[in-house]
């Protein structure tokens, strides 16, 4: 039987009783589970510490830097480490020196200032969703500039709080100087092909690639293609087989050409192209073949006609140098001869005169002619002489008649001997030409011996050479010698002046003649053109006049 206390007990509702004991089951298992659910808290305090640590870095490592603005404070009232960090400053002496928007806005250069404060006043307009953002420079206490990246967003707040921003800050500084480094590696390497390629068109100097196995050009520059007349895709299209590109070829070239593509040994050679307007042109080729790739190979071209136009005037100047020392030594031997003629034609007249000498009066006439021609002859000599003199003065105004007149008397009496009759149109007014003379009579020279040749070659029965001399503008004077020669083929009239191409027979002409006259009338601002007439053929001097 329960004792007193017991009974006692159980009326008090003593935790004794069944219904107390069962409450005691039930709160420890209350307190188990909040233990379960502050272990879970526990765990997830931590995961979501590790996340925050884990953010916190990569902020770190982007220099993605976050701050809250309170509208109403008119101050930041957060500010992470990064975002101190990116200018310049650790967060107490940020959070002391930004004390307001325009505190922030003296760190913003002055170029960006205008943009980043249009941005700061249309924020509060924005949703706060808005993805709109602004970039500027600001200048952080050490002196250094940063680029950055600036995201504002509205973040929700309790009544009577506000309103409050969330700002959020990338530093593109590293990025922008990898961008400026860049664009200025871009630019440099810019003007280094500017460069290259302005070398390559002042040299004439061309390259492309051949790819052997296709048997056609896998590319070539804009050079390359000009040094034939054709613009770059015109080339391609026209040339793609080396059939065609053989075309480019000159003729006489052909074969050699032909012997150099096949050689494995050969890799440079100089032959001659023809440009789309027929004109020919010299070229220096060299081949490079890549080692990492052999089917294919780099070419270099170079189009050497001026300096083939160079050696050949080097060479007939030589030429024309030993002449003139020839023709200078010659005139000093005939003058001897020719002064004892004279001077006994002299002293025969002089006796007969005297009375001295009974001459009949028809050998006094063949006396006087002896030494008439004794004096033409003499002039002859003294032309030659000054023919054979070098030009080394600089240029200078002259007569164009006196170097007409010189030539006309210098090769009246050959033309006489080969039954050529030479017509010289007068000139009314005088014509003053800026250059040498002397240069100017050998281009003259030149013409008329090869229209003298052309005519005795295969000229008609009427044998007629004519100088002749108009004056179309005040600006500008042409002189021509035509012939009544067979004319000029019509193959070789685009030819004419280049140097070692000639008409004539294999060891009777060197090809050199016309090219150099061409070169001295191109440098005294002139210009050489070859025609046919009916009668023959035309070559005509253009030259520009001296005004008064």
């Amino acid at each position: 039987m329960p004792t007193n206390e017991e009974k006692a007990d159980e009326n008090n509702g003593s935790p004794q009783s069944p219904h107390a004991r069962k409450s005691a089951r039930e709160l420890i298992a209350i307190i188990d589970q909040q233990d379960r659910q502050l272990s879970n808290l526990h765990t997830h305090i931590h995961k979501t510490n590790v996340i925050r640590s884990s953010l916190e870095q990569a902020a770190d490592i982007a220099d993605l830097g976050h701050a809250i603005w309170d509208d109403q404070l008119d101050r930041d009232i957060y500010v992470s480490d990064v975002m101190a960090k990116i200018h310049g400053m650790d967060v107490a002496t940020y959070l002391e020196k930004i004390s307001s928007l325009e505190a922030y806005a003296l760190l913003v250069v002055e170029e960006d200032r205008e943009a980043y404060l249009a941005y700061e006043s249309q924020v509060e307009h924005q949703s706060a969703h808005s993805d709109s953002f602004v970039e500027y420079r600001v200048r952080i206490p050490n002196g250094q500039i940063r680029h950055l990246k600036q995201q504002t967003r509205l973040l929700p707040t309790e009544e009577g709080i506000g309103p409050q921003y969330l700002i959020v800050m990338q530093d593109l500084t590293k990025a922008r100087q990898a961008e400026e480094g860049l664009r200025k590696g871009q630019e440099a390497l810019s003007n280094s092909v500017a460069l290259l390629r302005l070398s390559a068109k002042i040299a004439n100097i061309g390259h492309a690639i051949w790819n052997y196995d296709l048997n056609t050009y896998s590319e070539v520059s804009e050079e390359w293609a000009g040094i034939f007349g054709y613009e770059q895709s015109e080339f391609l299209n026209k040339f793609a087989t080396f059939e065609a590109d053989l075309e480019l070829v000159d003729p006489a070239d052909r074969q050699r050409y032909l012997d150099y593509y096949n050689s494995e040994e050969d890799l440079d050679i100089e032959y001659k192209i023809v440009r789309r307007d027929g004109e020919i042109r010299h070229v220096y080729q060299l081949y490079h073949y890549d080692g990492a790739n052999p089917s294919q190979a780099f070419v270099t071209l170079q189009d050497i006609t001026e300096r083939k136009r160079t050696e050949a005037n080097l060479i007939q100047s030589s030429k024309m140098i030993t002449l003139g020392e020839m023709a200078a030594g010659m005139a000093h031997e005939l003058n001897q001869p020719l002064n004892a003629i004279n001077i006994a034609a002299e002293n025969i007249s002089q006796q007969a005169a005297r009375g001295r000498a009974d001459v009949p009066d028809h050998i006094l006439k063949k006396i006087d002619r002896i030494k008439e021609q004794v004096f033409r002859a003499s002039s002859i000599t003294d032309q030659m002489r000054i023919f054979g003199r070098e030009a080394k003065e600089k240029s200078y105004a002259f007569d164009l008649k006196d170097a007409v007149n010189n030539v006309v008397e210098l090769m009246e009496p050959q033309l006489k001997l080969d039954e050529i009759k030479i017509s010289v149109e007068p000139l009314a007014n005088q014509i003053m030409i800026w250059g040498h003379q002397i240069r100017l009579e050998q281009v003259l020279l030149n013409l008329v011996a090869n229209a003298n040749f052309a005519i005795k070659s295969g000229g008609k029965i009427q044998k007629m050479l004519s100088i002749a001399v108009s004056q179309e503008s005040e600006s500008w004077v042409t002189l021509s010698v035509s012939d009544t020669g067979a004319g000029i083929p019509e193959g070789a009239l685009k030819r004419i002046f280049e140097p070692f191409y000639t008409t004539k027979d294999v060891g009777v002409g060197t090809g050199l003649g016309l090219s150099v006259s061409f070169g001295i009338v191109h440098d005294m601002g002139g210009n050489m053109i070859a025609e046919n007439t009916a009668q023959g053929a035309r070559i005509s001097v253009e030259l520009p006049i001296i005004k008064a």
